[in-house]
Parts: structure tokens; sequence; C-alpha cells
């Protein structure tokens, strides 16, 4: 594992308060690595780390006869039909994963009710998922998006490379929140330019995930393991009782809601209920997982774990 301090690589963030301080990404740092010593191991082979890939992290080499003690589950069962005798799989472990972390930043991201924003936590679940791939000699790249558009970072074996990735994630959030800044647009671009069976996280509140981008998800998942770890504020999912609200929508508008209005406060929690129903729909069907995370929410092995 690295050694080196985070504070050490002179983090900038500009004079605008930033989402996370270098204290802060301190802190997750040394978090990830108690939450390394402390994952229960599940087996003989298990990892110390946590890891997004939930395939072998294998390449296929070879085929050979079957002998007692092999996988069952590695039996090549095509072969073992042509032959007629057990074949099994023969792999070679791949020299070095990638890590692809796509980290929405656009104008939904910027609410919070609890502790931090939404994009501040996703910046910290980045942070921690960056740091957990570096101590496997994973390689780290990404985008961010906001309301200024993308922004690329290559691929980094250490922590001074991957700095400019969480730089950006935790960076302050533009002030103009009237350009809109579409997430799941990114997804037919991440299916073409990141390398196959690289691990995929999307970090995002999902706000503008549709039907019409589940081909989308399916394409990017077909030779990528992905991983959706959804950013959810409470407020977001029920309606407070406080009188008349003014409120400001993504796209800039103002709006005067009665929130004292039991009947306004039911259709809300349930649109919200239906809502939260059709993403978790929609990244099933693209074979997804999907992770649920408060933005009051400490990150813990159950929630970064991918079975």
């Amino acid at each position: 594992m690295h050694k080196q301090k985070v504070g050490d690589s002179q983090l900038k963030l500009g004079d605008s308060p930033a989402l996370l301080s270098s204290d802060e990404l301190e802190r997750l740092h040394h978090l990830t690595l108690a939450l390394r010593r402390h994952r229960p191991s599940a087996g003989r082979l298990a990892g110390p780390a946590l890891s997004l890939y939930r395939g072998q992290g294998m390449e296929l080499e070879d085929l050979r006869p079957y002998q007692p003690g092999d996988d069952v589950r590695h039996i090549a069962w095509r072969a073992t039909a042509r032959s007629g005798r057990p074949v099994t799989k023969v792999f070679r472990e791949e020299r070095q994963h990638l890590l692809y972390l796509a980290i929405d930043r656009g104008p939904t991201m910027g609410f919070g009710t609890r502790t931090r924003l939404k994009a501040a936590q996703g910046a910290r679940l980045a942070a921690v998922l960056t740091y957990s791939a570096l101590a496997q000699q994973e390689r780290v790249a990404g985008v961010t998006l906001d309301a200024h558009g993308e922004h690329a970072y290559a691929a980094a074996r250490s922590l001074d490379g991957a700095l400019r990735l969480l730089q950006a994630a935790a960076a302050p959030l533009p002030r103009d929140i009237k350009t809109t800044a579409n997430f799941p647009a990114l997804l037919p671009r991440l299916a073409r330019a990141v390398e196959r069976h690289a691990a995929v996280a999307l970090i995002s509140d999902f706000a503008t995930l549709n039907p019409e981008h589940l081909p989308a998800l399916r394409a990017l998942a077909e030779h990528h393991d992905v991983s959706a770890f959804h950013i959810t504020d409470p407020a977001e999912e029920r309606l407070p009782d406080a009188g008349r609200l003014r409120l400001v929508g993504p796209d800039g508008r103002r709006y005067v809601i009665d929130s004292s209005d039991p009947t306004l406060r039911e259709r809300y929690a349930q649109a919200m209920r239906e809502r939260a129903v059709e993403v978790s729909d929609l990244l099933r069907a693209a074979g997804i997982t999907q992770h649920r995370i408060a933005v009051d929410a400490e990150l813990s092995p159950a929630a970064l774990q991918v079975s």
C-alpha cells in the first residue's frame, strides 16, 4: 500500500469551499485501510480489500481434462460434450485491473439536507473506491460531469496520479445551475471508450435515468462489471410538513407549494416510491448491481462490497 499521505500531494481546490477538505480525504484514506483490515474473508482465496469485480478477475488461457478437486464452476460444458470426457477451463490472472469511476456532479447532486450534499457523498465514495483499488495494485481512471461539461482523467497507478480525479470530484460545484448535465448521456461513450472487463462504478442520484436509457445500460454491462451507487437524501423521499415553500428546480425554475397539504405530501411520496422502483428495475434489467447510499451514511463494507 502506498504510504504517502493524501495531504502530501498538495491538494488544491480553489478559493471556494470544496465538497471535501484535505483532512477529510486523509480520514477516508485511513477508513479504507480499516475496512480492508476488518473485511471478513469469505474463503481461502478471498482477498482483503474491497473490490468491484464480480467475476474471477482472470482470463481464459487453455482447456485441459478435469481433475479431482477442480472447481466444477469452471467445467467447459461444450468441450465436455464434444469429447465425452470432463474438460475444465484454465485461467491466467490479468496483469492489472482497471477501475473506472463515472461521477455525477450535475445540478440535482447539489442537494442535501443531512450532513452533506449528495455530490459530497459521491466524492467520498469515489475516494474510498480509489484508495481501495490502488491498494490492490489496480489502475484508476474516470470522468466527472457537471454543468460545465465532461472532464476525463487517464488511468493512474499511484495516489499522485489519481489525485486529479479526486480533486475534480471534491471541487466546488459550478454556481450556474441553469445548464443541464445529462449523466445517462455518458453511458454510450463509456461503453465504447472504457477498456473491456473493467469495473465501472456509476456514482449518481440517477435523477435523469429513464427507460429509454436501458439499451445503453445493457451495452455498458455487456463487457464491463458495472455497479450503480445510488446517492439519496431522505428529504427527497418524503415532503416535510413545513407550510408554503419556495423551491428552485434543477432547471432554475421557481415553484411555490403548500407542503402542509396532506394530499400533496402523499402524492409526492407515492411518486418518489414509484420513481425509486423504476430506477431499480432499469438497473436490474441491465444486470447492474445497485447500492443505495444515503447522504448521511458512513461508508461501510456492507455499503461498498459487491458480490
